[in-house]
């Protein structure tokens, strides 16, 4: 489970890294601006989602929202603002059991996060989907 990986804290001052992947609309947005105040090493779970702002997609507002929280990151990251946003496709979860398309174990989604943390450089952005 992710969270032996990465413990939960109560405070964004307890965190050295900060993983930012709970969506709640803008909320991801507030705590990414937090973050980078504090000057933390943020990792961002975005979603491919963020390319669906034309409207083409049942879930518009998520594509949409998920899309903002990319642009935030692209901003800080150029400010020199250590952050990074990763876009993957659907999660083997509870929530996306219905759903009916290929989906990430969250062991790799995990793996992902860290092979990210240990690169001598910085790295913007990845979008990672499962093979259709």
């Amino acid at each position: 489970m992710l969270s032996d990986t990465y413990p939960t804290v109560s405070s964004l001052k307890e965190s050295d890294i900060f993983i930012n992947c709970k969506h709640d609309g803008f909320e991801q947005v507030e705590l990414l601006y937090k973050a980078a105040k504090l000057n933390k090493r943020i990792i961002n779970i975005g979603s491919a989602a963020s390319d669906w702002t034309k409207g083409y997609k049942d879930n518009f507002r998520y594509g949409i929202e998920k899309h903002t929280l990319r642009k935030v990151n692209d901003q800080l990251f150029w400010q020199g603002i250590n952050t990074t946003i990763l876009n993957f496709g659907y999660f083997d979860t509870e929530r996306s059991a219905h759903v009916d398309k290929p989906k990430l174990p969250l062991e790799y989604v995990a793996e992902v996060i860290d092979w990210v943390i240990y690169q001598p450089y910085r790295v913007k952005e990845l979008t990672i989907c499962p093979s259709m």
